[in-house]
């Protein structure tokens, strides 16, 4: 591991390059702690990760035989890690399907599973607590696993197999299957068929990456940004695009902070420097066939 940064007071006693047995790795410059040339990257976000989850259509999109009544299957697809679907409890073989409108390339699913146990009435058999008395715990000492299937379809009908988990002996919270050559499918369709301690299967997010067959959103317009106070900046703009990325820093070249936003065209950002006069701001569109990225702004007081 390469641990680069501001050295705590400025002092070499405190650097880890400082220490006797420090290595540099193979592709580290000596000089700063940087890698020499960075890791190739396979494909940028915008050529593969454009998302297909415009809220507003896929809540009429997902589909599921049978919820919990407090936790739909549309939570599944609002791009919200604070909700998710809970399968319901009668169900023994809980799966979701999204329909995407249309023939997409699909690049990418992300798995993002929820817990929703509850307080169990009691322990597992054979468990005992430990600890203070009065302050005992469990520890649980057995491994668990989620298995899960993951299925495409061009029509609905027919389905092949993206992802085949079910006897996989894993227990991955957020598992991602990637497609780089990327496959053509309308439909994506999960079902849980196992999780730890037979809870209920929990979704909270089910996530497709890929591009549709239609154009890119227009360039966001009339952009503004304004600092309302040393820390915080209202960003207002015009567009009919599915999500925005709102990027912003303190020079045109490097906006490297972001914040995404979908079915809004105003956003408050409160995490702003006070001591650094000038930010800049760009807005970009995206719908599922592309981005379309925004002129820099800079923000006004």
């Amino acid at each position: 591991m390469q641990l680069c940064g501001v050295r705590p007071y400025f002092s070499d006693k405190f650097h880890i390059t400082k220490h006797p047995k420090y290595k540099y790795p193979s592709d580290a410059d000596p000089k700063n702690g940087a890698l020499r040339k960075p890791p190739p990257v396979q494909s940028t976000l915008s050529d593969i990760f454009s998302a297909f989850y415009p809220v507003q259509k896929l809540k009429s999109a997902i589909r599921n035989p049978a919820s919990s009544q407090d936790q739909p299957a549309q939570n599944a697809v609002d791009e919200n890690i604070r909700t998710w679907w809970k399968a319901a409890a009668r169900d023994k073989t809980p799966w979701l399907q999204v329909d995407l409108g249309d023939s997409c390339s699909v690049h990418a699913v992300q798995i993002n599973f929820a817990d929703d146990m509850g307080l169990a009435p009691q322990l597992p058999q054979g468990a005992r607590l430990v600890g203070e008395a009065g302050r005992g715990r469990y520890i649980e000492e057995r491994s668990f696993c989620t298995g899960w299937l993951l299925e495409a379809s061009a029509d609905g009908k027919s389905w092949f197999i993206l992802e085949d988990k079910r006897n996989a002996g894993t227990d991955l919270p957020h598992d991602l299957v990637v497609k780089p050559e990327g496959i053509s499918a309308r439909y994506i369709r999960l079902t849980v068929t196992d999780t730890p301690y037979g809870a209920p299967a929990c979704v909270s997010g089910l996530r497709v990456f890929g591009r549709g067959q239609g154009n890119a959103p227009g360039q966001a317009v009339k952009v503004k940004a304004l600092r309302t106070d040393g820390m915080t900046m209202q960003v207002n703009w015009q567009g009919d695009a599915v999500g925005y990325e709102v990027l912003w820093g303190h020079r045109p070249d490097k906006l490297y902070h972001s914040y995404r936003v979908f079915a809004s065209t105003e956003l408050e950002i409160r995490a702003l420097m006070a001591d650094v006069e000038h930010y800049y701001v760009r807005v970009d569109a995206f719908n599922k066939n592309g981005i379309t990225v925004g002129e820099v702004v800079s923000v006004e007081w």
